[in-house]
């Protein structure tokens, strides 16, 4: 035998062996601990939810899930480095409104492309809700609305910021029903605008059900409507932006990512078992007890969810540019 086949041969061998080495590293997967990239500072809502969530996914796994917290740039430093980590499948991260929307229009951070990542399903969505005092004259959004077109330009809904994630459902919503109000922003968080709301500084509140929920308990607050394709199961009672002629579906959110070009074997693994969480009762009673608003989709569905809200998130952030309300230099 010549030299020449003798290589050819072992070369063939050794793809043959690498492949089985691939094939069975893949039916093993998970075997170390896996680190979640947390893009949020330690102790916030988000970071509470998600290190929540992630004790409940290692047993399905098999493995540990070690957070780690790398903040900056609205998130958009920790999720660069998912982005840029070993698609070796051990490296995940949480993502939010900020990661999707906010760092890569205004372009935060060098290098930042959310194609280099790979949505694994959701863990929290909190549809957007128009809430009021319990004392306000509307009892429905329809009310509301007529009293807009009444008085143009005079009553005031909040968010937490310009261009934010309560600010352009608001912005949406009131080009879709054609109405004139005052935009106003605090952007210190869902604290200052809930007081806003109650001692009459603000008309009505762009936020989620749970920033609310603690007033809405007590009867200081209601819900109008809420922007969801359904009611909300823990308030039956309160339409969606749908059902009163608005195609209005926005909302906050946490998903789970990993880089894009880990092996298709090892997302669905993690998808599994992240899905998997969602039928523990004891997750369940968990996510009950904190107001979690967890919610389940799967790979395919919150790549579509997060496509839909880019592109209207983009659309009318580009307006607010040309209306010169946005700077995006």
């Amino acid at each position: 035998m010549n030299i020449r086949k003798l290589t050819r041969i072992t070369v063939a061998a050794l793809a043959v062996t690498a492949a089985f080495a691939q094939a069975g590293q893949a039916e093993d997967y998970p075997t170390k601990d896996i680190m979640h990239i947390m893009p949020w500072s330690a102790g916030g809502g988000t970071d509470t939810v998600m290190r929540t969530f992630m004790n409940y996914a290692e047993e399905p796994l098999g493995v540990g899930i070690n957070t780690q917290n790398i903040t900056g740039a609205q998130s958009g430093v920790g999720t660069l480095r998912l982005m840029k980590s070993r698609p070796d499948g051990y490296t995940i991260g949480s993502l939010t409104w900020d990661s999707v929307i906010t760092v890569p229009y205004y372009e935060l951070v060098p290098g930042y492309d959310t194609e280099q990542l790979a949505y694994l399903g959701s863990v929290t969505v909190h549809p957007t809700a128009i809430v009021v005092r319990d004392d306000a004259p509307w009892a429905t959004l329809e009310e509301f609305v007529a009293a807009a077109k009444e008085a143009p330009g005079t009553l005031k809904i909040s968010n937490v910021g310009t261009g934010g994630v309560w600010h352009l459902p608001a912005l949406d919503f009131a080009k879709q029903a054609e109405i004139d109000v005052q935009h106003v922003p605090y952007p210190k968080g869902s604290g200052p605008q809930r007081e806003a709301l109650l001692s009459g500084e603000t008309d009505a509140a762009s936020t989620s059900i749970s920033a609310a929920y603690a007033a809405i308990e007590a009867g200081q607050a209601r819900v109008l409507a809420v922007m969801a394709d359904e009611r909300d199961p823990h308030f039956p009672d309160v339409p969606t932006f749908k059902e009163a002629g608005y195609d209005v579906v926005w909302g906050g959110f946490r998903l789970i990512a990993t880089q894009a070009d880990v092996d298709a074997e090892q997302k669905a693994t993690l998808e599994k078992a992240f899905a998997s969480v969602f039928d523990d009762p004891e997750f369940q009673a968990k996510a009950e007890e904190t107001g979690m608003g967890a919610v389940w989709m799967g790979s395919e569905q919150v790549a579509n969810f997060i496509k839909n809200s880019q592109d209207k998130a983009f659309a009318l952030m580009d307006q607010l540019v040309e209306e010169g309300v946005l700077d995006k230099k």
